[in-house]
């Protein structure tokens, strides 16, 4: 692996270009962004060279990394795969994947291996400048292959192997359950957090706001989360998600029923386990 293709030099494709440099990759990192990131990512050392179209750092690439929002994934698979050298392995970091594999089935059939990839190394934070070269160590990094065959393909041997060298803990499973999946762990989560931001704000002056504990600030820190990212995913798991969401909505109403019933002593309970739960995961 000698020239590595990131498309959308942001927080994870910044931190990917970051981690390869300190886990020893020597080769070329080209960049595609806008002009202000460029200049910016070429200044620290992020990249070597820097496009504002992809196609020009594409060429000849062994990875193509694209780190980009779903919506400009999807439109981007066409113009990578035109352009993308027949060994070239081509992955992503998109936070819903059924779309992309889909997507990616029909156009990567041959030529360059397509290998969908989601780091759960995400944050609320966006942007080159919070960009860290350990941001995946720890994290889950998903794999979604359309093919389980591709795993085993040169180009997917050369680059696949630099992600537990970054501490990231590969897991490997179907686009499709991946979406069902993070419907609940990942975009409930945000959208339950956004709105008790939302409603607090309609029922809670802004001087009112010293009364806030640090529960109020912890379960709303999602609420910092980009309309810009969030938009995308809803769009292309919203099945999975309205699920979620009614499922949430009927055990609010039956906390609410249950507000004077020991009842709630089991919600309770039950939301303790969780968090035990989540902390040995950790």
């Amino acid at each position: 692996m000698e020239r590595v293709a990131i498309i959308g030099v942001g927080l994870i494709g910044g931190s990917l270009a970051l981690a390869l440099r300190k886990h020893g990759f020597t080769g070329v990192i080209a960049g595609v962004a806008r002009r202000a990131t460029l200049d910016k990512a070429l200044a620290a050392g992020v990249i070597n060279e820097g496009f504002e179209e992809p196609e020009a750092a594409v060429r000849g690439a062994d990875v193509v990394y694209l780190a980009a929002p779903i919506s400009v994934i999807l439109d981007l698979l066409p113009r990578v795969r035109d352009a993308a050298a027949d060994h070239a392995l081509v992955t992503d970091a998109g936070s819903t994947k059924a779309q992309i594999a889909d997507k990616a089935s029909v156009l990567f059939f041959e030529g360059p291996v397509f290998i969908g990839g989601h780091p759960m190394a995400g944050s609320e934070k966006r942007g080159l400048d919070h960009a860290t070269p350990d941001l995946f160590r720890g994290a889950t990094y998903v794999l979604t292959p359309t093919r389980r065959q591709d795993l085993e393909t040169p180009a997917a041997r050369a680059f696949l192997p630099w992600l537990e060298r970054f501490g990231a803990r590969v897991t490997v499973m179907d686009a499709e359950l991946h979406d069902e999946v993070v419907a609940w762990t990942s975009h409930l989560p945000q959208l339950v957090a956004t709105g008790l931001a939302a409603t607090v704000t309609e029922h809670v002056s802004p001087d009112n706001l010293p009364l806030a504990a640090g529960g109020l600030r912890d379960t709303t820190r999602l609420a910092d989360s980009p309309y810009s990212i969030w938009r995308d995913i809803c769009l292309t798991n919203s099945i999975n998600i309205l699920e979620a969401l009614d499922a949430m909505l009927q055990k609010l109403e039956y906390l609410k029923e249950n507000l004077r019933s020991r009842a709630l002593q089991q919600e309770f309970e039950a939301g303790q386990q969780l968090r035990e739960r989540l902390r040995h995961s950790a």
